[in-house]
């Protein structure tokens, strides 16, 4: 194996792993426990968004499609299913379940907690999905990589400041400002 083909091996064990620890994390939590760790969340950190009850429904089936699809990525990626790699990217790239399912009063709502700054982040991470489908139309294996491992950063980047409370090993970092 060439040098290449190995740093795509590890960095899709990695972006397995993260993507694992995700959806381990989100199907383990019900409306009861969101709650009281809503209300734990806001009363000790400044970087916690005060989601309400729907909005904070629409965005855990946000980030259970977008593991989902990101899981089926990787492996899809590894195996060169290009075609299935458009798709997941796609899916991943439209995954905007809160615009979807809430009222225009809880948009309203949802604009004015969230931070400029995971608005920035949230808009890079799909701008980097449909990246990638472009990429794996064009049947680009390392640029297509490259762009999976940029949306595994964003997801990181974002859970390390938004939601270090609900993953342990992100609870003990400061909020990071890594960009390449």
């Amino acid at each position: 194996m060439n040098k290449k083909t190995i740093i795509i091996i590890v960095g899709i064990i990695i972006l397995i792993i993260g993507s694992v620890m995700v959806k381990h994390h989100f199907s383990n939590h019900d409306k009861h426990e969101m709650s009281q760790e809503m209300n734990h969340e806001n009363n000790e950190d400044k970087t916690a968004i005060q989601w309400t009850p729907s909005t904070r429904s629409a965005l855990i089936k946000e980030m259970n499609s977008i593991n989902q699809n990101y899981q089926s990525l990787v492996s899809n990626l590894a195996q060169g299913e290009w075609g299935k790699v458009v798709e997941n990217s796609h899916n991943i790239h439209s995954a905007f379940i809160l615009k979807q399912e809430l009222s225009e009063e809880d948009m309203a709502d949802l604009h004015s907690i969230l931070p400029e700054k995971f608005i920035e982040m949230d808009s890079k991470f799909h701008d980097h999905a449909l990246k990638l489908a472009m990429a794996a139309q064009a049947k680009d294996g390392e640029l297509a990589s490259m762009y999976s491992g940029k949306m595994m950063e964003g997801c990181v980047s974002c859970h390390q400041i938004y939601a270090k409370d609900r993953f342990e090993g992100f609870s003990t970092h400061e909020e990071v400002t890594h960009e390449h």
